[in-house]
């Protein structure tokens, strides 16, 4: 009888199901923290008392500062990246190592790989030659406000903000 009760407990918990919730008692989503404890006990959270939650929803979308995230990452606030990634010399960026980038190749043809519509990208040019430089990227447009030439052994930095498949190009030289 023991074993039969210790079977039915083990397995009954994969029929229920819950939601956690630290500091909360009334958690929005499948995981929900909040830092402050400063939740109603019932009912949600005013915009107020959101600023210090952070979420993970049904559906698998991910909220700080917001517990109703309607994209996979949503941060209510400012962010920043631990680090640029450096691309060493070369001309193949790979923007999913972070957000700021930055190589030691001169001026030319830059191949931008992992970006994506809504993103902003800042791209750190170190080259010890003068060109202009020009950017691809898998089904995306690109189009420059100012692309200047780079001044060889400065620095040269260009801003990419993707909206839709256009990616606008700006640049600052001789930094």
């Amino acid at each position: 009888m023991i074993k039969i009760c210790t079977l039915l407990f083990t397995f009954s918990g994969i029929l229920l199901y819950s939601q956690v919730g630290i500091n909360t008692q009334s958690p929005s989503g499948i995981f929900h923290v909040d830092a402050s404890k400063d939740n109603p006990s019932t009912g949600i959270p005013n915009a107020t008392q959101q600023t210090n939650d952070f979420i993970i929803t049904n559906d698998g979308k991910v909220g700080i500062g917001n517990i109703s995230p309607t994209s996979k990452l949503e941060i209510d606030g400012s962010s920043t990246n631990k680090s640029a990634y450096n691309a060493g010399s070369s001309n193949i960026i790979d923007f999913s190592k972070s957000n700021l980038a930055y190589t030691s190749a001169s001026a030319g043809s830059f191949t931008l790989n992992n970006i994506k519509d809504g993103g902003t990208y800042t791209l750190s040019v170190r080259g010890t030659t003068s060109g202009n430089s020009n950017f691809t990227s898998s089904g995306f447009t690109f189009k420059s406000v100012n692309n200047n030439t780079t001044i060889a052994n400065t620095h040269t930095i260009y801003t990419f903000l993707v909206i839709g498949d256009i990616v606008y190009v700006y640049c600052v030289r001789g930094l």
